[in-house]
């Protein structure tokens, strides 16, 4: 027996944020049938002026979160960010208190070459940035948003270690 209907590709769902003071955007990327999303190069508030960190933004996301009653299964990022500070572990521990689980902050595996380059340079010391991320990306691992599958795609030139996620079928 067979179907005379179509078979699609689920296309997920991306919500994004811009952050004006960086320029930075934020993503959250969802799983129409499941409501499972993750969310993508989150942002911190800073103020040079007075050299304050707020969450608005990342608030902003919770709130756009919960409005849609999503489920965030991972904190996902793209590169080390010079341009903005991640609000990543904010989000975790947030989520963690909302959702009963601590989704895990991911990125690529290269990011450790930029972590122990960055040490040299500004004397930081090994504990101070080993283990910050829950899991470290291979080129091309594939991981589940609900029923979509993602691609992790190795993307050198913004920096070494730049990785961009291919959803669904875009």
């Amino acid at each position: 027996m067979y179907s005379t209907e179509a078979v699609m590709a689920r296309d997920p769902i991306i919500q994004s944020s811009f952050e004006a003071q960086t320029g930075t955007w934020q993503y959250v990327v969802a799983d129409p049938s499941t409501k499972k999303a993750v969310i993508i190069d989150s942002v911190l508030d800073y103020d040079p002026k007075t050299n304050t960190i707020s969450t608005g933004t990342a608030d902003a996301l919770l709130q756009m979160i919960s409005e849609n009653d999503y489920q965030i299964d991972k904190i996902l990022e793209t590169h080390a960010h010079a341009d903005h500070l991640t609000a990543a572990s904010y989000l975790q521990r947030r989520l963690f208190q909302k959702q009963g689980f601590k989704p895990p902050i991911c990125i690529g595996r290269r990011i450790k070459q930029i972590q122990e380059l960055f040490a040299g340079k500004y004397g930081i010391s090994a504990d101070e940035y080993e283990r910050v991320f829950d899991h470290l990306f291979e080129d091309d691992e594939t991981f589940k948003i609900g029923e979509l599958t993602a691609k992790v795609i190795h993307l050198p030139g913004h920096t070494p270690d730049h990785i961009g996620y291919q959803i669904g079928g875009g």
